[in-house]
């Protein structure tokens, strides 16, 4: 059915004859105006150069074409709008998850924190006995007491000093994973961005879409062929 007087019926035969294509330009995060999703999204320009369409006259063509031109841009927008609104979706359970994990990391990060915090203090005190230990060394070799109390002290410095180095080398480590875990942190920002920017295109096509049913309202009345 080409031409007639029932609309219903008119808008009915061609909104089955519209194809949608190039998905992948459909559901750009970027900004697509509506003509290039028409043209390039959808059948549009071999719907209306068909031949039964070009051979009716010039009233019923322009008719026909602005159904046409409804269909396709109705369709293509509808598209559109669900898939970016899947995508948003997407990315909000993606940023929920992101945020318990980032809350987790968090709180790993913390345990890690104070982990270190108490191995400065367990440092402090071996600093602090090792210099006692030195001050009660050189006050036993300024008296000369026996080399057996001297010797004990001795070693008692030695082991105080291995454990030193150990707990050292300890906080480093903590220090190297609660750096790397910080790091961590930075990915879930890029997916909040992202989730950001699809919302805001959600919402901008939403409105495209008002202005685009009362462009299509005034197309009804038009008798020139669409371009």
């Amino acid at each position: 059915m080409l031409a007639g007087d029932n609309n219903k019926e008119l808008f009915d035969y061609w909104h089955d004859q519209v194809e949608v294509r190039n998905y992948h330009l459909i559901k750009s995060a970027e900004h697509v105006p509506t003509p290039t999703l028409r043209h390039q999204c959808t059948n549009y320009d071999k719907l209306r150069h068909r031949t039964d369409v070009t051979q009716l006259d010039e009233l019923q063509r322009s008719r026909v074409i602005a159904i046409i031109k409804y269909e396709c841009t109705a369709q293509v927008l509808q598209r559109r709008a669900g898939l970016l609104k899947d995508r948003a979706v997407e990315l909000n359970q993606y940023c929920q998850e992101q945020n318990i994990r980032r809350g987790r990391l968090e709180s790993l990060i913390r345990a890690l924190q104070e982990k270190l915090f108490g191995k400065d203090q367990q440092i402090q005190q071996l600093e602090f006995r090792v210099s006692q230990l030195q001050a009660e060394k050189e006050a036993l070799e300024a008296e000369r007491d026996s080399s057996d109390a001297r010797l004990e002290m001795e070693h008692e410095l030695t082991a105080l000093q291995e454990k030193l180095q150990a707990a050292e080398a300890k906080r480093w480590e903590l220090t190297r994973r609660t750096q790397s875990l910080g790091g961590r942190l930075a990915h879930t920002t890029r997916y909040q961005r992202e989730r950001d920017v699809c919302r805001e295109a959600l919402l901008a096509e939403q409105v495209r879409c008002r202005a685009l049913e009362a462009e299509l309202e005034l197309l009804r009345g038009d008798t020139d062929p669409a371009t």
